[in-house]
């Protein structure tokens, strides 16, 4: 009788062991849900919210333009709805607006932090020169837009207020480049600091604007990396040599 009780005893002990475990961890049908991806201290909820409506418009305007874009496929690519665009934009144009002052302020940003202040003036335009190349190469989206706003020649980002103020920046450091060539010899005094930047960006920018109908043009894969490599010498060979005087 003793070891029937023993017995019983320890098989209590055993189901009370497993009780106490499967409650402890979660039942398997039951999946936990993921964690929401960490907010930077920096970028506060709404925020993140805005850039990321602004990076689904620019790859819907940039595909179809300002015409074909449509909101409310922004609206499904980042699961929100059109009352919420309109929310934090307005309506289309502005939206459209907002997208362009966004391209630039990128480009922008990324030119702040290649310090060419730190760098000797012919290092220095070499290096905005590949960066402005490598930055069209990279981010076909931008050239895209950009085509799309002047066949509309200019007519949104005229409205702009900021558009003149986010591209300051980088006359300002071409400008401080070019003087300090001047005085250092390595350049020609008199450049015109906006006409070298035109220059930087047509020779690069008409390259991947166009790289499609001069590749079956004149049959070359103008995005092949050697190509572009090539392409990246001729550039800063043509620059350097205008800016030399």
């Amino acid at each position: 009788m003793s070891g029937n009780l023993g017995r019983l005893q320890r098989f209590r002990l055993g189901d009370n062991r497993r009780i106490a475990m499967s409650r402890a961890q979660p039942n398997s049908k039951q999946q936990e849900k993921p964690s929401p991806p960490p907010v930077a201290p920096y970028e506060r909820a709404p925020e993140r919210r805005r850039r990321e409506l602004l990076e689904a418009a620019v790859a819907e305007f940039a595909a179809h333009g300002f015409a074909g874009a449509r909101v409310q496929v922004i609206a499904e690519r980042t699961n929100s709805n059109k009352a919420l665009i309109y929310s934090y934009f307005g309506n289309k144009q502005k939206l459209y607006l907002a997208v362009l002052e966004h391209l630039y302020e990128s480009i922008r940003a990324e030119e702040q932090k290649l310090n060419l202040s730190a760098l000797p003036p012919e290092e220095a335009l070499r290096k905005l020169i590949a960066f402005t190349f490598d930055y069209y190469v990279r981010n076909p989206q931008f050239v895209a837009v950009i085509n799309n706003e002047n066949l509309h020649q200019g007519r949104f980002l005229a409205e702009s207020r900021r558009a003149l103020a986010v591209n300051r920046p980088i006359i300002e450091t071409l400008t401080e480049i070019l003087d300090r060539g001047s005085a250092e010899g390595c350049f020609r005094p008199g450049l015109d600091p906006v006409d070298v930047y035109f220059s930087i960006s047509a020779l690069g920018y008409m390259y991947v604007s166009n790289r499609y109908t001069l590749g079956i043009a004149f049959g070359r894969d103008l995005m092949q990396p050697l190509n572009l490599r090539k392409r990246l010498v001729t550039i800063t060979d043509m620059i350097l040599r205008y800016v030399r005087g």
